[in-house]
């Protein structure tokens, strides 16, 4: 599913500010005239916020993969800063998804999450937060559980489980590959930090 007027819109707005936005200020930005692409209770309960941001996380992720693939630019995506970036040979567009891009490119993702998946993440996120634990974004940590086909309320046993699962079929001395390795070992020590109590 593609979101055309999105598209646009955003580049628009980043060929506008080449110093960036924030995830909150692009909302606001997409919100007024010209765009009036969101309504304004799009942020006002967890459900509905969760289904705003990945939409635009969505249109995002194809304008950069499409941008690559045009070579034309990149784009610099997090909640806190989102922006256009020069265009570097070396990219290979598709060829290397990310967790996050390929979390949010499928749109399962977006059907089958829940308010309660919703809340349970804001809770455990705000638990870990309270214990000092390191600040962690909560569509990384979704994607890491969707990276182990596991539910976003499984503990870190489950995780461990599904890992060495993971581990023993990836491990290139098993005859996998290194760069799938490397993306679950970076998935499980996301979970394992998010999940750990300090």
């Amino acid at each position: 599913m593609r979101h055309a007027n999105l598209e646009n819109a955003l580049a628009s707005i980043l060929s506008q500010y080449p110093e960036g936005k924030s995830e909150y200020e692009l909302f606001g930005l997409l919100q007024q005239a010209p765009f009036a692409l969101f309504d304004k209770n799009c942020l006002s309960e967890p459900l509905l916020l969760f289904q705003s941001h990945f939409v635009l996380f969505h249109s995002l992720y194809q304008l950069r993969s499409l941008y690559l693939n045009e070579q034309i630019a990149d784009i610099e995506i997090h909640s806190t800063l989102i922006k256009l970036q020069p265009y570097q040979s070396q990219k290979e567009g598709l060829t290397e998804l990310d967790s996050l891009q390929a979390y949010y490119l499928d749109w399962r993702n977006f059907s089958t999450t829940s308010g309660h998946d919703v809340e349970q993440l804001l809770t455990q996120f705000w638990t870990a937060m309270g214990k000092g634990s390191v600040s962690i974004a909560l569509d990384e940590v979704k994607a890491a559980f969707q990276y182990f086909e596991l539910d976003v309320d499984s503990d870190l046993r489950q995780v461990k489980t599904v890992y060495r699962k993971y581990q023993h079929l990836h491990h290139p001395d098993k005859g996998g590959e290194t760069q799938k390795a490397q993306q679950t070992e970076a998935n499980f020590n996301l979970l394992k930090t998010y999940l750990s109590q300090p």
